[in-house]
């Protein structure tokens, strides 16, 4: 049976925070001088920041972020049906391994609005390769691609400890697939810990290590054509199924809900669809994090960003930042 893909997900990198760090802190003269011509709106008590010795960033960001992300997948709790028949719950197919490889790039707009909150909106496309091993009452591979277009929401919360910083970020992601009934529903939260340096007189390098965590919706339902979810190799193998053990431990119930199954599989191979539901997860919903940020004075910034540990990912980030 061909898995749908997942497409997600947990996209962004949290903006390095400088303050506190006795090293980055503003002279005197520096204040005066960028309070004598200070005129953004955002964020809020950025003067007041200013006056204290802290360098805010202009306050509007507009990003181009790309990445490529690898990641174990479980299923559980599959129902399946046929034509307009209700979802029942089988159990007499398992799976192994699930991998869901992904290619997403995205935009995202993000606002200071307070020196140390930082709010933002995303939208993005995003290419999945799924391959799904189903170990019985067959074992076969599947792999599947889909293209999805996502949108989320998210926040940034950053603050300075002794000279270093911590930020934490999380976001939400609604994501729409063809085949699925609903989006799906993503929650990805994000902890920093790193250092912003000095290179010269006004650019900056930050380093960091984090971890980061992800949670899928529960529930996925839709609908997949026949010859997509399987193989013809796995038809031909099904043509006998009721003289299999599997089939014969199912008893009545099972038998029937079997039938109405392998009579799609079996006789329909080319036109019929199977309707199904299941619950999934990441099979390592938390990852270590490891990334750097160069800032070129106050308008560019750029980023990169690698998952590790289960969840291997790269991340690429290109800001541009302009007051308001």
């Amino acid at each position: 049976m061909r898995i749908l893909p997942l497409v997600l997900l947990g996209l962004l990198v949290a903006t390095p925070a400088a303050a506190q760090n006795p090293d980055l802190i503003l002279s005197q003269a520096e204040r005066d001088s960028i309070l004598r011509n200070y005129r953004q709106v955002f964020p809020i008590w950025g003067k007041k920041a200013i006056a204290a010795g802290f360098d805010v960033p202009y306050s509007t960001g507009v990003n181009v972020i790309g990445m490529y992300l690898n990641q174990g997948l479980e299923f559980g709790q599959l129902g399946l049906s046929t034509g307009d028949n209700p979802i029942q719950g089988v159990d007499f197919i398992a799976f192994g391994e699930n991998t869901s490889e992904a290619i997403t790039a995205n935009g995202r707009l993000d606002l200071w609005v307070l020196p140390f909150l930082n709010v933002y909106g995303l939208f993005g496309t995003a290419s999945s390769t799924t391959t799904v091993n189903v170990t019985a009452p067959v074992e076969f591979q599947t792999v599947v691609e889909n293209v999805g277009a996502y949108r989320g929401v998210g926040f940034t919360a950053a603050m300075g400890v002794k000279r270093n910083f911590l930020a934490f970020d999380m976001n939400w992601v609604w994501t729409d697939v063809d085949r699925l009934d609903q989006p799906v529903r993503g929650r990805s939260m994000g902890i920093r810990y790193g250092r912003t340096l000095r290179m010269g007189r006004s650019n900056r390098m930050s380093v960091w290590l984090g971890t980061m965590n992800q949670r899928l919706v529960a529930e996925t339902k839709g609908s997949i054509a026949v010859s997509e979810a399987l193989p013809p190799a796995v038809r031909d193998s099904l043509v006998d199924y009721q003289t299999e053990q599997w089939y014969i431990d199912l008893g009545p119930a099972g038998q029937q809900a079997a039938d109405s199954l392998m009579d799609e599989i079996i006789n329909r191979y080319d036109s019929g669809k199977i309707n199904y539901s299941m619950n999934k997860s990441l099979t390592t919903p938390w990852n270590m994090l490891i990334g750097g940020n160069y800032e070129i004075g106050k308008r560019w910034a750029f980023r990169a960003e690698a998952g590790l540990i289960g969840r291997w990912s790269l991340m690429t980030n290109v800001v541009y930042r302009l007051p308001l």
